[in-house]
């Protein structure tokens, strides 16, 4: 009866042994110390040989296992899980990794950053890397070891080809190198000596390179410092002594023989011309006799002035006077300091419309500061201006007059946020006005310019809306300029495009002419 109870318990112990092994063996560890798990899904185009059951590894470290992978719209579905304490981000990048060169595959997760937020149970991860597997490692290496073959087989084709060549050169090398072994040989002390001056040169150089290093590096410093604050002098001076150069070497033989030949010339003068040269200097000290008693009379014209005699005498000590010609004198020097800092501008453009017809422009511009110009031009439109001409008896005639046209505005300048608006107004080729323009840098702005209010140039079309320009004006070079855009843009059977194209110069000595001929200037 004894015996029985023990094998019964012995049995139970066996079949429980069994049992936990079997559980440790299928499963891996025990399922009921097992860790909570999340799932989570990524979407690869190919695994690489990663199977269900491979391992998870979130930062290299394990922390989960490969649930289930099927095929899904092209696309391996793979869903995996983790420990539930691991937090993975919206972030997170997954690959196919390998343990060891032909190890077992796992999946490997990078768990990415807090800040993005953390993905839930269940979430895509959307960010997948692909890493290349030992298959095609091989593969690789496999052309790789292909193409040296080829390079080893034409280097021996090579060598076999060049035998002798190379032959020629090892024998000529083993030459080169016995004289040189011969020189060293006989040289020996003086190659000693030179070693011992280098070690000399060396080690003076060791004591004081840094030195000289540091007094070099400072000197570009400062030379360096001196050229970016003087860039623009200094490409002045190199451009004013490349000029100065060119002349003087173009010049300077001419000057030479110029000189030589006046020197001459001045020297036969002297001695043909002696009596005559000392008269001119007996009149000359004649002439500072006169000028003494000339001296004498204007001390005493101006003792008469001081006692206020003559009409002289009067505007020096008549206050009234005196004030009236000063106010006199200032207003013509306000005149000329507006004359000497206006600037005028001359400029001619042709420009080109659609169906063939044109505008030829010249332009007068006077600029009295950076706040406002005036602006002067004729035109000349190949379209004609029309109107209508009425007979007695009703009948009503269009002719066409082709006549120049004036364009005369005034135009103000504006800062706005950090670019430069214009307003101008007056007549815009023989009507009104007024226009625009947006500066976007040196040298090119837009423009819009409306004109012709109640227009009538067209009798057979009604209700025409006034012309509106639009387009920009580009400076290619401080004097070349193009400008092309819309014309007509209100009206829908009119529109269309046009482009020209002109010159622009500043000619100062004209406004002085100008201003000598008794034309105003601003």
């Amino acid at each position: 009866m004894g015996r029985s109870v023990e094998f019964k318990l012995g049995l139970f112990v066996v079949a429980v042994s069994l049992a936990f092994a079997f559980l440790v063996i299928t499963f891996g560890e025990i399922p009921l110390f097992k860790e909570k798990t999340k799932d989570y899904l990524v979407y690869f185009d190919d695994v690489a040989g990663l199977s269900k059951g491979a391992e998870v590894r979130v930062s290299g470290v394990r922390a989960g296992e490969v649930k289930e992978i099927t095929l899904e719209e092209g696309k391996v579905k793979v869903v995996f899980s983790v420990y539930e304490k691991i937090k993975l981000y919206r972030d997170a990048e997954a690959s196919i990794g390998t343990l060891g060169l032909m190890g077992d595959k796992y999946l490997a997760v990078k768990p990415g950053s807090p800040s993005a937020g953390e993905l839930p149970p269940g979430g895509v991860i959307r960010r997948v890397s692909v890493v290349s597997d030992t298959d095609r490692l091989v593969a690789e290496l496999t052309k790789t070891a292909a193409e040296f073959g080829k390079v080893a087989r034409n280097l021996k084709e090579i060598l076999a080809e060049n035998r002798e060549s190379v032959r020629r050169t090892l024998y000529s090398l083993s030459v080169l190198t016995e004289t040189l072994q011969e020189l060293a040989v006989e040289n020996k002390e003086n190659l000693n000596r030179a070693l011992d001056n280098l070690t000399a040169l060396t080690e003076t150089l060791r004591k004081d390179l840094p030195v000289l290093m540091a007094n070099l590096n400072r000197l570009l410093r400062d030379v360096d410092a001196v050229v970016a604050e003087n860039r623009k002098e200094v490409r002045e001076i190199a451009y004013n002594l490349a000029v100065i150069t060119e002349e003087l070497r173009r010049e300077l033989p001419s000057l030479v023989t110029n000189l030589e030949e006046l020197s001459a010339n001045l020297n036969a003068i002297v001695k043909g011309n002696r009596e005559e040269i000392e008269r001119s200097i007996a009149g000359f000290r004649q002439t500072t006799e006169n000028l003494a008693v000339a001296s004498r009379k204007l001390s005493l014209i101006l003792a008469r002035l001081e006692r206020g005699e003559g009409t002289l005498g009067k505007l020096l000590t008549d206050e009234e006077l005196y004030e009236s010609v000063t106010k006199g004198v200032k207003s013509f020097s306000k005149v000329g300091e507006v004359v000497e800092r206006t600037h005028l501008y001359i400029g001619m453009r042709g420009e080109l419309y659609r169906e063939g017809d044109s505008k030829g422009v010249l332009t007068v511009k006077l600029e009295p500061d950076d706040r406002k110009y005036y602006l002067l031009e004729v035109v000349g439109d190949s379209r004609g201006r029309v109107y209508r001409e009425e007979y007695l008896d009703g009948r009503e005639l269009v002719r066409k007059e082709f006549k120049p046209e004036f364009t005369l505005q005034y135009a103000r300048n504006f800062k706005l946020k950090g670019r430069t608006l214009t307003l101008r107004g007056g007549l815009k080729e023989s009507t009104g006005g007024v226009g625009a323009d947006l500066h976007l840098g040196p040298g090119r702005y837009l423009f819009a310019d409306l004109w012709d209010f109640g227009r009538k140039d067209r009798p057979q079309d009604d209700n025409l809306k006034p012309n509106l320009q639009v387009g920009i004006h580009w400076h290619l070079t401080k004097t070349f300029f193009v400008r092309f855009g819309g014309d007509d843009l209100l009206n829908d059977n009119l529109r269309g495009f046009f482009g020209g194209a002109g010159f622009l110069f500043r000619d100062d000595d004209l406004k002085y002419l100008l201003g000598g001929v008794g034309v105003p200037l601003p």
